[in-house]
């Protein structure tokens, strides 16, 4: 089942000062979206939906490639995600059908050159809604000093009809990030648990 694009919006922010303070490097966050026609739209809750698969492969590459271009360049996506807005026309499914697949993510990162998940949301609204896009490294995801959300209000979509499909990404983590890796906090966990099972002196005399 081909795809039918309508439109793609291309949204790009440079942050250059923050705090007070002018960054070293400017912080170019992009946001990409597909407006497509809603191959679905019109059919029956049990409708097999398994043409997704190629969809999204093909949306995947599509937008990935528009966000390269954005950013500056694949080794320029140091972050990304994705997002997809159903028109009330359609199901949330639909969206499903296409970013929670296996190909959208393989034709993203065979663009990017990427090996991490892509993070996301998905739902159904109309015209003008707000359409937030998670993002996270795009090799480690342990790494909260990329984790942040984007927006991007399409005025005009989507239509009943139609699909909003979006990938964004930034080209660094946040401006003056220093909260590290999700991973030290796994050791300092592990570290408690043995204290506790040690019966740590800082815990006698404790009880609800």
């Amino acid at each position: 089942m081909p795809v039918r694009i309508r439109n793609t919006i291309v949204h790009t922010e440079d942050l250059i000062e923050e705090e007070g303070r002018v960054l070293d490097t400017p912080w170019r966050v992009a946001v990409v979206a597909a407006v497509i026609e809603n191959p679905w739209y019109g059919t029956d809750p049990d409708t097999d939906l398994s043409a997704g698969l190629d969809i999204g492969e093909e949306l995947g590459v599509h937008l990935a490639e528009a966000l390269c271009a954005a950013l500056g360049g694949p080794e320029c996506v140091q972050a990304y995600g994705k997002s997809a807005v159903v028109g009330l026309g359609g199901e949330v499914e639909h969206t499903s059908a296409i970013i929670h697949t296996p190909r959208f993510g393989k034709g993203a990162r065979s663009v990017i050159g990427s090996s991490g998940l892509i993070y996301s949301t998905n739902s159904r609204g109309p015209a003008g809604a707000v359409i937030t896009v998670p993002i996270t490294h795009r090799d480690d995801d342990a790494l909260r000093d990329y984790y942040m959300s984007f927006d991007i209000v399409p005025a005009e979509s989507p239509a009943p009809d139609e699909i909003v499909v979006v990938l964004a990404g930034a080209t660094g983590p946040r401006p003056f990030a220093r909260l590290g890796s999700r991973a030290s906090d796994q050791v300092a966990m592990d570290q408690e648990a043995l204290a506790v099972a040690a019966g740590s002196p800082a815990l006698e005399g404790v009880s609800e």
